[in-house]
């Protein structure tokens, strides 16, 4: 387990550089569209590109947010329950996540070949370049959930886990 634990952690820090690239190109794009706009003229690509790195950005930094344990989630109600049946709720809490996004990927490589066809409409880029780099970060976070929910039934997640936590301590994490 530890040699996988360590294939994440060196997955973390290109993802969570690639995400923070995504959202401060994000932010250059929304302002040289807004400066624009104040003199009057136009930059048509800033609006398409600012869209596409959104989408990015949100994508890898889902998984970014998965790997700190920040993700909302359903802990409260699990900690009512013996140690067993907390394991057995994670697993499927998380492989509920993991089908979701299996099934995500699933029908966009379907689609794919017709996405490839497509472009967009001020780049002309195919839109199914900006649906591989989608496809990507949830493949990586499509694996980690398959991973967390194997580790929570085998009870080999964060041993504090299992220390039962007060509501408030459960809302004060989500903030």
């Amino acid at each position: 387990m530890q040699k996988i634990e360590n294939v994440w952690k060196a997955l973390d820090k290109p993802i969570s550089y690639l995400a923070g690239f995504c959202v401060a190109s994000m932010l250059i794009c929304v302002f040289l569209q807004v400066v624009a706009r104040t003199f009057r003229f136009s930059i048509n690509w800033t609006t398409e590109m600012s869209q596409y790195f959104f989408l990015w950005s949100t994508t890898f930094g889902c998984y970014v947010i998965a790997r700190k344990g920040k993700m909302l989630g359903v802990e409260l109600v699990r900690k009512f329950f013996p140690i067993p049946i907390q394991r057995t709720l994670k697993f499927i809490s998380y492989m509920a996540a993991a089908a979701f996004y299996f099934i995500a990927i699933y029908f966009c490589i379907l689609r794919m070949p017709s996405l490839m066809r497509q472009t967009t409409p001020v780049l002309k880029w195919s839109i199914g370049v900006i649906y591989i780099i989608m496809l990507i970060g949830i493949g990586f976070l499509t694996l980690y959930f398959v991973y967390l929910a194997f580790l929570g039934l085998l009870g080999l997640d964060d041993k504090k886990s299992d220390t039962p936590k007060t509501a408030e301590q459960i809302a004060e994490e989500v903030e």
